[in-house]
């Protein structure tokens, strides 16, 4: 199975319209690829990364927070290609001036990316690296406290990577999810696993806010006890 790749109609597409937030926007993917499974992997793991995206859209870092080799040069590939639509902030009106002269301007924002990889067997361990942190995550975006990982579904046959976006609402909680590629029959595990985590929440200007997040779930093709 190849890879899909994000499109701007696909995230338009979402079961739920964002709810009006009030000064802040949060940035949201409107395109990029979607990072591939590596070959002949003998685990599974986590990766975290923070990515920087500019006022105009594009990704200007990536900063690993949580690392798994090999899961993490693949995802750093994928998400240094993905566009945005960019954060936008409500600018205070000057002193005197009725509050109809706000205006909202794009600002540079932090937007969370995680990576989820199964391990390539149904039940037991599996030889490979374990996650670790390696760098803490800013207060401006939101982290996980805990993730899901799907089960691999009895009708799969082949590989496949789903991209979620999660709306982590004031509170921490997953508010809504959707995914962006299609990847029968790994979609509706991945969603039902994003729905299932818990995140800090995003903090802007020191208030806790509805920020998007976006979560790679990559599932191995399982090895048999024969393999």
């Amino acid at each position: 199975m190849q890879p899909a790749t994000v499109s701007f109609l696909v995230a338009c597409a979402l079961i739920q319209a964002l709810p009006t937030q009030g000064a802040f926007t949060p940035a949201r993917l409107r395109s990029g690829p979607v990072p591939p499974l590596p070959a002949l992997v003998t685990g599974g793991g986590q990766v975290a990364l923070e990515l920087t995206v500019n006022p105009d859209g594009r990704v200007a870092a990536v900063t690993p927070l949580v690392t798994t080799p090999p899961f993490t040069d693949f995802m750093v590939r994928a998400v240094r290609d993905w566009q945005f639509q960019p954060a936008e902030l409500e600018t205070e009106a000057e002193r005197g001036a009725p509050a109809s002269a706000r205006s909202r301007q794009r600002v540079a924002s932090k937007v969370l990316a995680v990576g989820v990889f199964r391990q390539p067997t149904l039940v037991g361990p599996t030889i490979g690296e374990t996650p670790k942190g390696v760098t803490p995550p800013s207060g401006e975006m939101a982290f996980p406290v805990s993730i899901s990982t799907p089960p691999y579904p009895v009708t799969a046959r082949d590989p496949g990577v789903v991209l979620v976006e999660v709306r982590i609402d004031l509170d921490g909680r997953v508010g809504d999810a959707a995914a962006l590629t299609a990847a029968p029959p790994f979609d509706a595990l991945a969603v039902q696993a994003a729905r299932e985590s818990e995140f800090r929440p995003a903090r802007v200007r020191g208030r806790p806010v509805m920020t998007l997040a976006y979560i790679v779930f990559g599932f191995a093709e399982p090895i048999g006890p024969g393999d």
